[in-house]
């Protein structure tokens, strides 16, 4: 088998011989083995042993180099399962390989089951049937919702996977880029934050004094600041210095290991915030229900590349006029910024609206592996300026983290559109005057769905239900094609979607979806019309 690079950590190899001796045998493996991170496996690594005596000697000069090939040779000897001395032109090398093992000789390293003369002169072998194992159920007891509360599901971290290559020449530039920062971040002797790396022994260190004066200062602002501006303000590093870009690592790895500071920025601005300052409103539903909610957003964002657009159009729904929420679905991931290391969770943007001449604050959360990504803090904008169907329009400015957000103001309209009385719990339809451009499919009027009127909210565990919701909304937005002893509910997608999302968020493609993969026989496509569809009900 070809040999591989294992972007890990390799195994824990057992050193012999006094004390001493292994101490030593440890610091010489791990020097040779640093000289040669993305060697192979069994590749041989080779270094004098004068080198390694000088290299000792000056780390510790109180020992001269000659007492330490002394000493290095009989570390070498004690541990032979690991190391192998070599003479090659009167010089003594050390060697060893990735694998910690002695190197094989030359003629080891040869492939001669690909040669030609072996490839040709041997039968191939026997193509052995792979056996496949049922899989096998582990029971689970029925437990009644009565005897045991419902328990909040745990966010589940997405764990990076051990990747194993053949050749590095064979990756991507991301995975590259993964590998090399996944190797760097296990280094001790390598200090680093999102892109910035630095050897340790450069990278300035803070006191707690400058950690206590940086909270002290982020607590005084009430809003998230930058390293930049926490480096002039606090420290009076100005961005003028030769090393303040070794400044900002240190300040940005020094606050990442301290559990009372929180990373919210962005590439190109590095933001940190305290737990006791967030400019950003709770929304009315919990941020944990919400990411359940836009779950199904996850399909969708395979190969969106983040921050690829400037701008990008957007029409409200009225899931996300109530909530004060925006999707991170593939249209609008593509004007936000990407995460600036693999496992943020979170980042504050900095939202403009020039038509109000407003500012404001709004978290970007990111996608986990089980729930979807969202935007929240639009709540009061949404109320104030728009309606469910608004059309607005996100754009990317120069300056990392800050956004516009816009809309095309009309002249006056009045229409009865669909609220929600949070005292009475029903859903009603209510006078609304409003000033901004809206996409008519999406506008819930009385006209237009009179039958929402009166109707209670679902409750949670009907809304997690994709099939009941969708055989509510046919019957609060379809028509009767049938009778009343035998309804069968037909409605538009543009009304399906329009009435889907006062429940929950599901996009016009997951609901068509869901209306004909044929796993729920209740719903049928119109054969001769597009997007047309019936429902049903079970008898």
């Amino acid at each position: 088998m070809a040999e591989t690079t294992q972007l890990s950590t390799l195994p824990e190899i057992e050193f012999l011989g006094s004390e001493e001796e292994q101490r030593l045998a440890q610091r010489v493996f791990a020097l040779l083995r640093a000289t040669a991170r993305f060697y192979p496996l069994n590749a041989p690594i080779r270094v004098p042993l004068a080198v390694l005596a000088e290299h000792f000697s000056t780390v510790d000069p109180a020992v001269s180099s000659a007492e330490w090939e002394e000493r290095l040779q009989k570390a070498i000897a004690a541990n032979a399962h690991v190391f192998a001395l070599e003479i090659e032109e009167g010089k003594v090398f050390v060697a060893t390989t990735r694998a910690g093992k002695p190197p094989l000789p030359p003629e080891a390293l040869i492939d001669t089951a690909h040669q030609l003369p072996r490839r040709f002169m041997e039968p191939p072998p026997e193509a052995v049937a792979p056996v496949r194992r049922p899989p096998v159920a582990e029971p689970v007891p029925a437990v009644s919702e009565q005897e045991h509360p419902p328990v909040e599901e745990v966010e589940v971290v997405e764990q990076p996977r051990l990747q194993v290559v053949e050749d590095i020449s064979m990756l991507s530039d991301e995975e590259l880029a993964a590998a090399i920062r996944a190797t760097l971040g296990s280094t001790p002797e390598v200090v680093g934050f999102g892109d910035l790396w630095a050897p340790a022994e450069l990278v300035p260190r803070l006191s707690r004094g400058d950690v206590r004066r940086i909270r002290e200062y982020i607590v005084e602002r009430g809003e998230p600041l930058t390293d930049a501006e926490l480096l002039e303000v606090v420290l009076g590093v100005r961005p003028t210095a030769p090393d303040f870009a070794l400044q900002q690592l240190a300040l940005d790895a020094r606050l990442a290991s301290e559990d009372d500071f929180e990373f919210v920025g962005v590439p190109g601005g590095h933001a940190w915030t305290v737990r006791e300052v967030n400019p950003v409103l709770a929304p009315k539903r919990r941020p944990a229900d919400i990411g359940q909610d836009y779950r199904f957003l996850l399909e969708e964002l395979q190969g969106i590349t983040p921050g690829s657009e400037a701008v990008v159009d957007h029409v409200l729904t009225f899931y996300e006029h109530y909530h004060g929420v925006l999707p991170y679905n593939a249209l609008l991931a593509s004007v936000l910024p990407p995460r600036v290391y693999p496992s943020q969770t979170r980042a504050l943007l900095r939202f403009e609206a020039p038509q109000t001449h407003e500012t404001f604050y709004v978290e970007l959360r990111y996608p986990t592996a089980n729930r979807g990504g969202f935007l929240f803090g639009f709540e009061h904008f949404f109320a104030a300026n728009l309606v469910a169907g608004a059309l607005i329009t996100i754009e990317r400015s120069e300056q990392p983290g800050h956004f516009i957000i816009d809309y095309l103001p009309i002249s006056r309209q009045e229409r009865r559109l669909l609220a929600l009385d949070e005292k009475q719990r029903k859903y009603i339809f209510k006078p609304t005057t409003y000033f901004c451009a809206v996409q008519d499919s999406m506008l819930l009027t009385e006209q237009r769905f009179p039958r929402f009127a009166g109707q209670e909210p679902l409750d949670e565990r009907t809304r997690r239900s994709y099939e009941r919701v969708l055989e509510i909304t046919f019957e609060r937005v379809g028509e009767n094609v049938g009778t009343a002893e035998s309804p069968r509910y037909m409605a538009t997608l543009d009304d399906l979607v329009a009435g889907v999302n006062v429940e929950r968020p599901l996009s016009a493609d997951k609901i068509r979806q869901l209306l004909t993969l044929g796993e729920f026989p209740q719903f049928e496509a119109d054969p001769d019309v597009a997007d047309l569809y019936y429902f049903t009900p079970h008898r």
